[in-house]
């Protein structure tokens, strides 16, 4: 097996799992670059696939044309990849399928969302964010429950960033928006605020047939977006969702969902993302990951869907996330004990006897992280993704 990837730090780069790893240019910055630097490791080593693990998922699909006759590469075309990236692109195509979604605008100036404080689809609040965006960045949550329940005001609002707690009139809102970048070419959306248990799906699909599925709650975050904990569970409602949804669009690739599941089991999505999301650390040897991805054909044909064996088990954590943004996000919400009972009955996801290089390499990622973060005004999350991500460009 061999990696590629566009920061010095990674922490496939010392496992003994590797053959070899590769240093390429960022697709972000030089997206033609990288897809020739691919080109070349691949026609150099004979490698017969490429997957891809983030965001270059997009830089890849732009430019897939350069790869031709070097690799298959497991991508769907760019325009399938940005109708379930962008929000509000992705809410009206599950309309389309006749799921049930939740009410969602686009807007594109700072004060496009205000006719929605008298809109009764948002009387529990409203949640505000990029169209493209990830890891619940730049989001702002403006909760009606800050009034004992009452109704949103159009003058006296609560909103609630990824940061923490803090009051705000209408205007702070509408700064912090323009602060994030809003503009015509730059959309967010307003969705309405959901309650309930936040689960999330990591899936496989070739086709428009499911041939891989994970669902897992998603307990303890870094702030409020990546989660660092995943413990599999059975969710009939959530395959269901899924299943129908990949058959509409008859999609092929990898594929994760954001939910809200509500206390009377009724399903919600929020997102989309589509590419390999967190919930693969529940797959381990055995539970046929690779050939949901490499041989689907063989799979449907005798059992269908590719399964964690950890399901309705113990499953997995981010340690060093775990024991730090999920620690506080367990003191937040005064659930420290279920934090700790999570800890003791979870496996890390990094670390391996026999293979422990890697968790000693996510330290100094974490140090080349905060140094970029410093160095570029970054927040840290933004310092481990701006050489991946993607914002519609074409």
């Amino acid at each position: 097996m061999f990696v590629a990837e566009s920061i010095p730090y990674h922490l496939c780069r010392v496992s003994r799992c590797i053959e070899r790893s590769f240093r390429v240019p960022a697709p972000a910055r030089d997206p033609a670059g990288f897809a020739e630097a691919l080109r070349a490791i691949a026609l150099d080593n004979g490698i017969d696939v490429l997957i891809p693990t983030c965001e270059e998922i997009f830089h890849l699909a732009r430019e897939n044309r350069r790869l031709e006759g070097a690799c298959r590469v497991f991508v769907p075309g760019l325009d399938d990849l940005d109708r379930l990236h962008h929000k509000d692109k992705f809410i009206r195509l599950a309309e389309q399928a006749g799921l049930p979604v939740p009410a969602t605008e686009l807007f594109d100036t700072p004060d496009g969302w205000l006719p929605l404080l008298k809109d009764e689809r948002y009387r529990d609040g409203i949640v505000l964010k990029p169209a493209y965006s990830r890891f619940a960045s730049r989001v702002i949550r403006i909760d009606s429950q800050k009034y004992g329940g009452g109704k949103l005001d159009k003058d006296r609002i609560h909103a609630l960033p990824v940061a923490g707690s803090w009051g705000a009139s209408r205007d702070a809102v509408m700064r912090k928006l323009t602060e994030g970048g809003l503009s015509p070419i730059r959309p967010w959306i307003a969705q309405a605020m959901l309650h309930g248990d936040e689960w999330c799906t990591y899936g496989v699909a070739h086709g428009g047939e499911l041939t891989a599925f994970a669902a897992y709650r998603s307990r303890f975050r870094a702030g409020l977006g990546a989660s660092t904990h995943f413990a599999s569970a059975s969710h009939p409602p959530l395959l269901d969702w899924v299943r129908r949804f990949v058959r509409h669009t008859g999609f092929t690739g990898q594929i994760a969902f954001d939910f809200m599941v509500a206390s009377d089991g009724s399903v919600l999505p929020m997102e989309c993302n589509p590419r390999a999301t967190s919930g693969i650390h529940l797959f381990g040897p055995g539970d046929r990951l690779a050939e949901a991805i490499l041989h689907p054909d063989t799979l449907l044909r005798h059992d269908g869907v590719a399964f964690p064996g950890e399901a309705g088990g113990s499953g997995a954590m981010l340690s060093a996330a775990m024991f730090t943004y999920g620690f506080m996000h367990a003191c937040r919400q005064q659930r420290v004990r279920e934090w700790m009972q999570a800890c003791r009955a979870s496996r890390d996801a990094v670390y391996r006897r026999d293979d422990a290089w890697p968790s000693v390499e996510q330290f100094r990622l974490l140090g080349w992280a905060l140094w970029t973060a410093r160095r570029h005004g970054l927040t840290l999350q933004e310092a481990l993704t701006s050489d991946i991500e993607w914002n519609g460009e074409r």
